[in-house]
């Protein structure tokens, strides 16, 4: 059995400071490896672009001229041969985006993360992100992260539940130490990666994302990210309802925008098969085409631009160093097709930064394009940039709230936090119109994965045991026989359970389905002892109904019964109801029914309608018009 599928023996529950403890751990080792990982790229870009050994590298900052000249193109290609040659080491499932795999892990795989995997994708994206690829490191920070939780919680031996609480802490490190944003990572890890969202798993992943961070400020300092053009207050902008609606209009260009980059990647990967039949060449193709790219912007802007994670193009836009319509719209354009090449034709990279720079780009061309058309509105260029980054990332990743505060804590602009809101809400709306599937997530549905859009609450798994009970069961002694039990009792129309009584001793119950007056036991002679059930668990009344499910789930019950805690010994006397199996499913339907989506049209209509129903009826016509309907008159 592969490591993946072999489940843990002998699980052990760690308590909630040995996990706050755990999850401290994995947040600082994951922010010292970030750091050790980010000046291996540094080596690695430093080596391709400027010819010289040094582990420092500033994405902020534009990458002079290199020592390479046009040979620069062959950079990325270069990068793809080794990229290539890392993802062959990994089984086919396993190949693929970090953060998708990530998700995969904890909904499919019990949050069981490979650590092969996760090395060989760390280092296949910070070489494609060193060589030139036009992705981010993001997610080789969060699949570090998540590798050393799910490594760490089968060490430890820990539950599920807790495996899949430190694998969604330790992205969140992973991902705050790349950004320096723990809040946004913190709110990453609840829409995305968390089933459960309560005290016992928010708690490690907000430690962690807070350890993780304060590595990453140890080493980078406290700065944001990215640099704003500063705002006095006396220069602060008062959104009104008219420049809101330019905002509005911004959205839907977003939603269209996000899902035209998920499109081209899956339409950039079908292509690419049928053009090129092998993995290497399909690859150093697309890598060269985005060497070709950014070498041409070299020679016509003076700046390389979309290579790497461009963060330098970004700060440009967010200093206000850009006003050009044209410029705008080619770096969109560059970018968009620069990180669909690379993701599509089989790199290894983050996608969260090439969203929010292709979003501050298209922000900065919907400003000037605004100003053009309403001057009145004296709208601010960098304002629709920022607003721009929050929509484009929440559109491509389908989360609202991480949008919103991963943006607002890497530039720390609040003046536009309104018209951000609207537009990240409007720009989710229209991509799900369009395709319900977010970038990590369209992958996984292809393949038959099975991953939640929504976080819902289940009403019924905090339901004191006494209001789920059922009183609908009767005491008899182990000595009756089956005959004159069953005679004794009156049938409800419901299944009747029988608490056998050993003196005062529970020894187990009967199931009397309905109409059990109308069979015959095969022996009616025979003890109540002799044939009760014992695949049955005990709780109390004030045991919640998620305490009394795992309960019946380690057993192996098919019935809960619950006792008065009266005694340190439970009675027959004491038992207060049973909850039965198929009562816990018919209560957990009816708590999920209302969330359920409203079925609009019948799903067969061509099968109801004309597969089966209109031939039926021709069928009669011709035959009473025939004559061969030989039925009596």
């Amino acid at each position: 059995m592969s490591e993946i599928t072999r489940p843990p023996q002998r699980e052990r529950l760690a308590s909630l400071v040995e996990l706050a403890a755990l999850a401290l751990v994995i947040g600082t080792v994951t922010g010292f490896l970030t750091v050790l990982f980010r000046a291996l790229v540094a080596g690695i870009h430093n080596l391709f672009f400027l010819g010289e050994i040094s582990f420092y590298y500033n994405p902020n900052l534009h990458t002079p001229y290199g020592w390479l000249g046009p040979l620069v193109v062959l950079s990325p290609a270069v990068g793809g041969l080794a990229v290539i040659g890392l993802m062959r080491l990994q089984s086919p499932d396993r190949q693929g985006q970090g953060v998708s795999d990530i998700i995969d892990a904890i909904y499919n795989r019990e949050g069981l993360v490979r650590s092969l995997s996760a090395i060989i994708k760390s280092l296949a994206a910070g070489i494609q992100s060193g060589t030139g690829g036009s992705v981010g490191l993001e997610a080789a920070s969060v699949q570090i992260g998540a590798a050393l939780s799910s490594r760490s919680g089968r060490l430890l031996r820990l539950v599920q539940w807790q495996r899949m609480t430190l694998v969604a802490a330790g992205a969140a490190a992973g991902l705050a130490a790349a950004f320096n944003a723990p809040l946004g990572s913190t709110v990453f890890a609840i829409e995305l990666m968390m089933p459960e969202i309560s005290a016992r798993t928010l708690l490690p992943v907000t430690i962690a994302a807070g350890a993780g961070t304060f590595v990453s400020r140890f080493y980078n300092g406290l700065q944001p990210t990215f640099l704003v053009e500063t705002v006095t207050a006396t220069h602060f902008r008062i959104s009104g309802v008219l420049s809101l609606l330019a905002y509005a209009v911004f959205g839907i260009v977003l939603g269209f925008a996000s899902w035209l980059m998920i499109w081209l990647v899956g339409w950039v990967e079908r292509s690419s098969t049928r053009i090129a039949p092998t993995p290497v060449l399909r690859h150093v193709i697309g890598m060269l085409i985005v060497g070709l790219i950014f070498y041409g912007l070299m020679m016509t802007t003076g700046h390389y631009y979309v290579q790497g994670p461009s963060y330098a193009l970004l700060q440009d836009i967010l200093r206000g160093e850009m006003t050009a319509l044209w410029l705008f719209l080619l770096l969109f354009a560059a970018k968009l097709v620069a990180s669909v090449i690379t993701i599509g034709t089989g790199g290894s990279g983050g996608t969260f930064s090439a969203a929010l720079v292709i979003g501050g780009a298209l922000g900065g061309a919907m400003g000037v394009v605004t100003g053009i058309v309403w001057p009145g509105l004296n709208t601010s260029v960098t304002d629709f940039a920022i607003v721009g980054m929050a929509g484009m990332l929440g559109g491509t990743i389908g989360a609202a709230m991480t949008a919103i505060v991963m943006v607002f804590e890497l530039t720390r602009d609040y003046n536009v936090i309104v018209p951000m809101i609207l537009v990240v809400t409007i720009a989710i709306s229209v991509r799900r119109a369009l395709l319900n599937q977010s970038i990590y997530t369209w992958k996984l549905f292809a393949k038959g994965r099975e991953v939640p859009d929504s976080l819902q609450a289940n009403v019924y798994r905090i339901r004191k045991a006494e209001r789920a009970m059922s009183p609908d069961f009767k005491i008899c002694p182990a000595s009756a026989t089956l005959d004159e039990t069953i005679s004794g009792l009156e049938e409800t129309g419901r299944p009747l359970y029988v608490m056998v009584a050993d003196g005062k001793r529970l020894a187990g119950y009967l199931r009397l389905d309905p109409g059990f007056k109308l069979w015959q036991a095969r022996d009616a002679i025979a003890k109540l002892g002799d044939v009760a059930r014992t695949d049955y668990t005990l709780a109390r009344p004030y045991d919640t109904m998620a305490e009394v499910i795992g309960r019946v789930a380690r057993h192996g019950a098919r019935l809960a019964i619950i006792v008065r805690p009266r005694a340190l010994v439970p009675r027959v006397e004491d038992v207060a109801g049973i909850i039965a199996l198929e009562t816990m499913g018919e209560a957990v339907m009816d708590t999920v029914n209302p969330f359920a989506p409203v079925r609009r049209r019948n799903p067969f209509p061509l099968l109801y309608r004309r597969g089966v129903v209109r031939p039926i009826q021709r069928w009669r016509w011709w035959r009473a018009r025939s004559g061969g309907d030989d039925r009596p008159k």
